[in-house]
């Protein structure tokens, strides 16, 4: 089903006092500064030339802590951030979503970097997948290609690992839970989907009248363009509130430098294999087979009941793609022990879930520390 009307009336409503919220941070935040600095009106007019400069820059996205290459499928790639121990430390594999947009998300700058806080946690052999941008042979790469790759870099870390995903990446690392336990010490999920049913996102237009069928199109992977523009709309009073903290912090090259990296990441979209984006928008948007025990990946059928290991979720409170109760179902559907299941309930939209340094350090850092004690032989 579609958000129910009173969830739509909720967002509306809250959405006027999200923007004077932030407008108001926003400019008591630059006031502050200008009285310390002691600014004139000739600094004024300097700050919003360069406000204006700063929220238009962009620069190439890429990964910016150092990192080794550890291993390259036609997929992907293997990044190490913290070597492996051989004294029987179970290591981390942070699992990018593959929905349209660069895997440096989890490394954009020093201060925004989830495989930073993951090693500042204590989490030892800590690697990300980096999605790379579908080839001519690669375009059509389906659901078992991508599993493959996540087979093979578990393999690669010694046939177990800690998962952590964000977004559509996390429905992914549950399915893979479910279907091989064993390769999975943790689980942990951030703003992912797993009951397609309560509040679809609207950024994929599989909805028709015809139940299980889609309608015309629905199904072709959108331009980038459409995609980019789509995560904007979607999250428009969050959009304004990044530009409001730019505004109250126009003169700390730290937090300019973030805005910047946020937006050069929007802005850089990248290609989805068309075999993998058809699957997930016919069997988990349309047909909501995760949660059915109807979804089939790497051979068998996933029963999310199979799922034993601790299991941490993450939720925006406001997230307009995907809601809590989507995430919170995948706790009803595994037999994880519930004192060995983690909810936290986080202040923030879809994006700012991991492109805030206040969420990565409050919720995130935490929660990793008591992956990495789960991790210790």
């Amino acid at each position: 089903m579609q958000r129910t009307i009173r969830e739509l009336f909720w967002a509306a409503a809250e959405t006027p006092r999200q923007l004077m919220t932030s407008t108001v941070a926003g400019w008591n935040g630059y006031l502050r500064s200008a009285a310390r600095r002691g600014v004139t009106p000739l600094d004024v007019a300097l700050d919003c030339t360069e406000f204006l400069q700063a929220a238009t820059r962009r620069a190439p996205t890429r990964f910016v802590h150092p990192n080794t290459v550890r291993r390259v499928w036609p997929l992907a790639r293997l990044r190490e951030f913290s070597p492996t121990v051989p004294d029987g430390t179970v290591p981390t594999l942070v699992l990018p979503p593959l929905s349209g947009h660069a895997s440096t998300l989890f490394d954009l700058t020093v201060d925004l970097s989830l495989v930073r806080t993951a090693c500042d946690a204590g989490l030892r052999g800590v690697h990300c997948l980096e999605w790379l941008p579908p080839s001519s042979a690669t375009s059509a790469a389906g659901i078992d290609d991508v599993v493959a790759v996540l087979t093979e870099a578990i393999e690669e870390l010694g046939g177990i690992a800690n998962l952590v995903a964000y977004s559509q990446s996390g429905w992914l690392a549950a399915g893979y839970a479910a279907v091989h336990p064993r390769r999975v010490n943790t689980l942990t999920i951030a703003a992912a989907p797993i009951d397609f049913g309560p509040g679809i996102p609207d950024l994929t237009p599989v909805r028709s009248g015809r139940p299980g069928v889609a309608p015309a199109g629905a199904t072709t992977v959108p331009p980038a363009a459409t995609r980019t523009a789509a995560l904007r709309l979607a999250e428009w009073p969050e959009e304004w509130a990044r530009l409001m903290d730019l505004w109250a912090h126009i003169r700390d090259p730290v937090r300019v430098a973030a805005y910047v990296a946020v937006q050069s990441w929007l802005d850089a979209p990248q290609g989805i294999p068309s075999g993998f984006y058809r699957w997930a928008a016919v069997h988990l948007f349309l047909r909501n087979e995760l949660v059915r025990s109807e979804l089939e990946i790497d051979g068998s059928t996933v029963d999310l009941g199979a799922v034993t290991c601790p299991l941490f979720l993450l939720a925006g409170t406001r997230d307009p793609i995907v809601s809590a109760r989507q995430l919170w179902a995948l706790a009803d559907h595994v037999s994880t022990p519930r004192n060995l299941i983690t909810r936290r309930v986080v202040a923030t939209g879809h994006l700012g879930m991991v492109v805030d340094p206040e969420v990565l350090r409050r919720h995130w850092l935490p929660v990793l520390r008591d992956v990495a004690d789960l991790s210790e032989p």
